[in-house]
């Protein structure tokens, strides 16, 4: 019997830290601390995911199937307590889905000139 298959849009809207974690994800495996860095990158600092955030929404991630816990890469087996993470094929549909959901959103923002560079002149 085939399994069935889960419907990534059933998942939406994902917490804006979870959507920030599968975002950094996006761009390969990585190690708590480094997503928790780049995730600060890409805010500019303005995010709020505290490492305490991170690990029980990386948990909650595992659980519902968007990420994997991987072996340490050769080039990062230094640090026997890392975890290392990585998106699963499940997880990057869901991104995409999500991705699509804000889109729509910035459409309506964009037709009702709610974007600040696109305010009636």
């Amino acid at each position: 019997m085939k399994p069935a298959k889960r419907d990534p849009a059933a998942l939406l809207p994902l917490k804006h830290d979870a959507f920030d974690i599968l975002l950094v994800l996006l761009e390969g495996e990585a190690h708590g601390y480094r997503i928790l860095k780049e995730s600060r990158r890409r805010t500019g600092g303005t995010g709020q995911l505290q490492a305490g955030t991170l690990y029980r929404l990386l948990r909650q991630l595992l659980d519902r199937g968007l990420v994997d816990e991987i072996d340490a890469p050769p080039r990062e087996a230094t640090d026997e307590r890392r975890r290392f993470y990585r998106l699963t094929p499940f997880g990057r549909a869901v991104v995409r889905e999500e991705g699509k959901r804000l889109a729509g959103v910035l459409g309506l923002m964009r037709r009702h000139h709610l974007l600040r560079d696109e305010e009636p002149g």
